[in-house]
């Protein structure tokens, strides 16, 4: 797959053409005559351009949530369909700078469209714009730089709380940023935490974007709330990971399901008001990264319907009772089982759907790991937590014990892109037994192989830049 470079990724993020096939080309850039940034009106329209490319085959509808089910024992190649073969390498942990992760591309370009937002937005507030206005929106673009930057830094380093000085990725604030050197990984948890702190700061409690089709498909401030508590858990600061969990449980505005509701969330054409779902990339194929074809994407991937390239470990299904609804998202086809989460939105084949990022289950996950490792929280417990739960699938809790909610995690976050980064997280190494590959079935902890290559376009362009140790 072919990488763009950052240094070219920075240079230019006002508007993009579409890429019909960006498994194999670089994002097309193309500065707009058009859209400038000398008004609000402007900057809010390249506000509401930041989630576009989420959508890509190369990030939350493709590579970034299927690589960590693969390389981790969630997800498998099948045996009952042919598939194509491209996530072999995947399962074997077998990467090189040439076949590594192409989220770099994506997640710059991301930043720096933010970069454009945040950093043209003084002397906005003029006419009918009010300050708030403008605070909204640069909290928006803030929430959307601090997620680029951390996926970025779980991908392509190693986990903080074993390597704060060891090589994160480069941290760019602004939008021409030459060639840049790697930052550390504690440089660049700091600045996500910064980002995401001074736009939880700005935000009102009630904004929302009047034009979205998908309220849950854009930024909000329990959707801040909600990542910082993930950040703080990956920083092991329990107490933080914590409290931002209670603020997002306590809000009153998202409630767990049960039952068919759980189901269908997945499937709904947008996220069911009042339900689960905090924050969510919105699939349609009028994206500029979306193929004609659908091809590259989840729905298509994971579907007996598309290609049916991944399915479910039975490592996986197993440890699910015969009474959990999350069963329910799963579909045996001879010996294997595809999941069903992605199947695609309702009333349409498996084309195009809407991938969940955070939701509230994720929150009462976090708080039970976070109590677990010394948090504490009024009225709460990490066994009260578990099974809250537990009870809304039809499931009987794990202990509260670090292992108990790891394997909770497992069950109720599997296929959302969690499970790789959380053996790293918690140091833990892996043990895969449904297992058909004879290259890397078990892989250690620490390991350099915990953190993907740097991209060979990006190492070929950048002098400044530093390859991984291992590769």
């Amino acid at each position: 797959m072919k990488k763009i470079l950052l240094g070219l990724a920075l240079v230019s993020a006002g508007l993009f053409t579409s890429c019909k096939d960006y498994l194999n080309e670089e994002p097309a850039l193309k500065q707009s005559n058009e859209l400038t940034f000398s008004t609000y009106s402007n900057l809010n329209s390249a506000g509401a351009a930041l989630y576009g490319m989420m959508q890509s085959a190369s990030w939350y509808d493709g590579e970034f949530v299927l690589e960590s089910e693969l390389r981790a024992g969630n997800a498998k190649n099948p045996t009952s369909m042919a598939g194509s073969g491209r996530y072999r390498n995947d399962t074997q942990w077998n990467y090189t700078e040439s076949s590594t992760s192409s989220l770099w591309s994506y997640a710059y370009y991301t930043i720096a469209r933010a970069n454009n937002v945040i950093n043209n937005l003084e002397g906005k507030v003029v006419g009918d714009v009010t300050q708030q206005q403008v605070n909204d929106l640069k909290a928006e673009a803030l929430f959307m730089r601090a997620l680029s930057h951390f996926d970025l830094v779980v991908t392509y380093g190693q986990p903080y709380n074993n390597a704060t000085d060891t090589l994160g990725v480069p941290v760019s604030l602004v939008t021409e940023n030459g060639k840049p050197a790697r930052n550390s990984v504690k440089a660049v948890y700091n600045q996500v935490v910064a980002d995401l702190t001074e736009a939880e700061s700005l935000m009102s409690d009630s904004y929302t974007r009047s034009d979205a089709l998908d309220a849950a498909a854009v930024a909000s401030k329990p959707a801040i709330q909600a990542l910082l508590s993930r950040v703080y858990l990956y920083m092991n600061n329990w107490q933080k990971a914590a409290d931002y969990a209670t603020k997002v449980i306590n809000n009153g505005k998202y409630s767990l399901v049960s039952g068919a509701d759980y189901v269908s969330m997945f499937t709904a054409a947008t996220a069911p008001k009042g339900g689960e779902i905090i924050f969510e990339m919105y699939g349609s194929d009028k994206n500029e990264y979306w193929d004609e074809s659908g091809w590259t994407h989840l729905s298509y991937i994971t579907s007996l319907d598309g290609s049916g390239d991944v399915c479910a470990t039975n490592d996986l299904v197993k440890l699910y009772e015969s009474s959990d609804i999350r069963l329910n998202l799963f579909k045996k086809n001879e010996n294997d089982y595809f999941a069903l989460k992605y199947y695609g939105k309702t009333g349409a084949t498996p084309r195009q759907t809407n991938v969940p990022i955070i939701r509230l289950s994720e929150m009462y996950l976090n708080r039970a790991e976070a109590i677990v490792n010394g948090a504490s929280v009024a009225g709460a417990t990490a066994a009260s937590d578990l099974n809250t739960l537990a009870a809304k699938r039809g499931a009987t809790a794990s202990a509260a014990t670090k292992t108990g909610v790891f394997t909770d995690r497992r069950k109720e976050l599997a296929f959302e892109g969690h499970i790789a980064h959380d053996y790293a997280r918690t140091n833990t190494s892996l043990v895969r037994t449904d297992f058909d590959e004879t290259v890397n079935k078990d892989v250690p902890y620490p390991s350099y192989r915990w953190a993907m290559p740097i991209p060979k376009r990006e190492m070929d362009a950048n002098p400044n830049m530093v390859q991984n140790p291992g590769y």
